[in-house]
C-alpha cells in the first residue's frame, strides 16, 4: 500500500475491515491503553476505562488487556454491532462518512492476516499485543486545563488544596469534584500486582509480539518504572526491535532529557518522542496549565536533532482554547519540518472530548467558520503536502468538517459497559448548559492558577463574556 495513497487506505478499509464487519477494528484484539497504578485498561484511548481482574492476572498476566469486558465487544464488532463506548469512531464516520476514522488507522498496526485471525478466532480467546500504551503512575509536574487528577499529581494538589470544582451540571463524571485517590490503587513504592503482571508478561514474552510500547503518565520521566523498563532494554539489548516511543510533556531540564537519551543510544529499539502541543506562548502555558513555552521548544528541538532518537510526534488535542491559535501552531510545525537537521516528525489533530464543556462546539458558528477558514487556509499553501502526511491533512481536515457541521459533541458520562449499542443510546447533548459550564470551570481555574482567560484568548472574550452564569 502506498504510504502516501489516501484513495489506496480508504480501499483498504472496504475490503479489509468492512468485509468483515461493518464495526470492525483490530484495536479491540492487538491494541491496549493500560494504567497500572489504577488497574484499568481500554482497548484505545478514546474508550473508557474499565477494571482488570485482579484474581484472573495472577494466573494469566494476559488478563491485563484480554478482559471479559473488550471480549464482549469484540463479539459485537464481528456480528457488526457498534459498542456504545466506541461512539468516538461512530461520531466521526456521521461527521465525515468519506473520511477514516481512527478504527481504520489503529487497524492498520496489525497486519492483513492477524486481523483476519481475530475475526475467526472465538470472542474469549487471548490475544497477544503488537501496541501498547501503559502509564505506570500518575506523577505529573504539569496540570492542564482539559486534564484532570486521575492522571496528573498536579490535579490533586490544586483540589487537595482549593477543594473540588463547584457547580459543573454537566461534569457527569465527577471529574473535577474528587482527587480520583479511590482510583490509584498504588504509588511507585508500593506493590504494585498490576505492574509485577506487566513485567512478569513481558519477560515471559510480551517484548516479542510487540511492534510498538509507549510509556506515558503522568509524566513517565518522573517514574520509577520507566526506568527500570529502561535498565531491561539496556541490557537485553538483542531481545527486542519494537519501537519505543515516550509520551512526554519536554517540560524539565536538561539533565533529566539526556538521562533519557543516554538510555536511547544504548538499546537496540528505535525511540520515537511523543509530547503535546497545540497553542502559542502564553496561550500554550495556559492550555498546559505549568508548561514553560521557551524550555518544551528548546527540548523538542534538541530531539529533533539528537541522533538516539528517529523522529518525533507532536499530539495536538483541540477544544474551545486551543483552537484559537492553532493554525499558527501548524506554521511553526512546518517551519520545523522544513529545516534540513529536522528528523521525521508528524503532527496529529485530535479533539478534546472530555471534558465535554471544553469541546469547540460550544463556541459560537461564528467563531468556528473563523477557525475553519484559517485551518483551510493553512492546508491549501503548496507546500504543505510536501512536509505533511496523508494521515495529518486527514486529521486537519477532519478538524476542517468538525467545526463546520458538527452540532452534538460526545456526550460526557461513565458508560456503563454492557451490548448497548450506539444506535440505542439517547445521544442528546444540551450545548447551553456545556457554556455555562465552560465558563464555571473557567472562573474557577483562573482564580485557583492565577490566570486570566479573557485577556490569554482576546478573541475569545466577547464570546466568554457573553455567557451568563
Amino acid at each position: 500500500m502506498s504510504d502516501n495513497s489516501y484513495s489506496d487506505r480508504k480501499q483498504w478499509k472496504i475490503d479489509v475491515l468492512d468485509s468483515k464487519s461493518a464495526s470492525f477494528c483490530g484495536a479491540k484484539w492487538y491494541n491496549s491503553s493500560m494504567w497500572l497504578f489504577s488497574g484499568t485498561t481500554t482497548s484505545c484511548h478514546h474508550n473508557p476505562v474499565h477494571s482488570i481482574d485482579l484474581e484472573a492476572i495472577k494466573t494469566n498476566p494476559q488478563a491485563l488487556h484480554n478482559t471479559e469486558i473488550k471480549k464482549n465487544e469484540r463479539a459485537m464488532m464481528k456480528a457488526g454491532e457498534k459498542p456504545l463506548n466506541c461512539q468516538f469512531c461512530w461520531v466521526m464516520e456521521e461527521a465525515d462518512p468519506d473520511g477514516l476514522a481512527d478504527r481504520t488507522w489503529l487497524s492498520l498496526q496489525a497486519t492483513d492476516d492477524q486481523l483476519q485471525q481475530a475475526f475467526d478466532a472465538p470472542a474469549e480467546q487471548d490475544f497477544d499485543l503488537t501496541y501498547l500504551e501503559v502509564a505506570f503512575d500518575r506523577t505529573c509536574n504539569m496540570g492542564c486545563a482539559y486534564c484532570g487528577p486521575s492522571v496528573s499529581s498536579t490535579w490533586v494538589k490544586d483540589i487537595k488544596k482549593n477543594g473540588p470544582y463547584q457547580s459543573l451540571a454537566t461534569d457527569n463524571r465527577n471529574y473535577y469534584g474528587t482527587t480520583w485517590d479511590q482510583s490509584v490503587l498504588y504509588d511507585f513504592n508500593d506493590t504494585n500486582p498490576y505492574a509485577e503482571a506487566f513485567f512478569k508478561w513481558w519477560d515471559s514474552g510480551l517484548y516479542k509480539t510487540m511492534k510498538q510500547l509507549r510509556i506515558t503518565g503522568g509524566e513517565p520521566l518522573m517514574s520509577g518504572h520507566t526506568w527500570r523498563l529502561m535498565e531491561w532494554l539496556k541490557n537485553n539489548p538483542k531481545e527486542s526491535d519494537f519501537r519505543l516511543e515516550l509520551t512526554t510533556n519536554l517540560n524539565y531540564d536538561r539533565e533529566t532529557l539526556d538521562r533519557f537519551l543516554n538510555y536511547c543510544t544504548e538499546i537496540n529499539n528505535p525511540v520515537w518522542i511523543f509530547t503535546s502541543g497545540e497553542s502559542i506562548g502564553a496561550q500554550g502555558e495556559y492550555v498546559r496549565h505549568g508548561l514553560e513555552w521557551e524550555q518544551w521548544v528548546s527540548n523538542l528541538e534538541y530531539v529533533i536533532q539528537h541522533p538516539a532518537i528517529q523522529g518525533v510526534y507532536v499530539i495536538s488535542t483541540i477544544g474551545a482554547p486551543g483552537i484559537d491559535s492553532y493554525a499558527k501552531f501548524l506554521e511553526y510545525m512546518l517551519e520545523l519540518k522544513q529545516r534540513p537537521d529536522t528528523k521525521e516528525m508528524h503532527v496529529t489533530t485530535n479533539l478534546v472530548r472530555f471534558p465535554t464543556f471544553q469541546n469547540i462546539v460550544i463556541l459560537s458558528q461564528e467563531l468556528r467558520d473563523m477557525y475553519a477558514n484559517q485551518l483551510e487556509a493553512f492546508v491549501a499553501r503548496k507546500e504543505v503536502p510536501d512536509y505533511f502526511r496523508v494521515q495529518e491533512l486527514d486529521n486537519i481536515t477532519r478538524l476542517i468538517k468538525y467545526l463546520r457541521t458538527m452540532e452534538t459533541p460526545h456526550k460526557e458520562e461513565q458508560k456503563k459497559h454492557d451490548s448497548t449499542t450506539y444506535e440505542q443510546s439517547d445521544y442528546k447533548v444540551n450545548v447551553d448548559a456545556l457554556r455555562q459550564d465552560f465558563k464555571q470551570f473557567i472562573t474557577q481555574f483562573d482564580r485557583r492558577r492565577g490566570t486570566d482567560f479573557a485577556a490569554t484568548f482576546p478573541n475569545l472574550k466577547e464570546f466568554y463574556d457573553s455567557i451568563s452564569i
